[in-house]
C-alpha cells in the first residue's frame, strides 16, 4: 500500500513539474502578453496543485492536508482574479497608447 502512494506521490510531482517547466519555457517563446496570460493562468495551477496534491500524498492524512487544501484553494482564486487584472490593464495599456512609464510590446519573437 505504501509502494501505492509513494508512485502516486512521484507521478504527480513529476506532472507538476511538467507542466510548470512548459510555463517557464512559454513565457519566454510566446509573443505577445495574451498568450502568455492565457499559458500561466491555466498551467501554472495545475502544476502547482499537482505538486500540491504529490505532498499531499507523500505526507499522508494529517492536519497538514487542510493547510494544503488551503494553499491550494487560494492559489486558484488569486490565479484567476491576477490573470483577470493582467489581461485588462494590458488592454487599457493597448487602448490608450503607451505612457511615460510603460514601454510598448514589441511583435517579434526574440528568436
Amino acid at each position: 500500500m505504501i509502494v501505492i502512494a509513494d508512485a502516486l506521490a512521484i507521478a504527480f510531482l513529476i506532472i507538476g513539474c511538467f507542466f510548470l517547466l512548459v510555463v517557464t519555457i512559454g513565457i519566454f517563446r510566446l509573443p505577445d502578453a495574451f498568450s502568455r496570460l492565457h499559458l500561466t493562468s491555466k498551467s501554472d495551477p495545475i502544476g502547482t496543485l499537482s505538486i500540491l496534491l504529490a505532498v499531499g500524498i507523500y505526507g499522508g492524512w494529517s492536519s497538514d492536508i487542510l493547510r494544503i487544501a488551503a494553499i491550494a484553494f487560494l492559489l486558484v482564486i488569486t490565479s484567476v482574479t491576477s490573470s483577470h487584472a493582467v489581461g485588462r490593464s494590458v488592454l487599457k495599456m493597448r487602448e490608450n497608447g503607451p505612457t511615460q512609464d510603460s514601454t510598448p510590446e514589441t511583435e517579434d519573437n526574440h528568436d
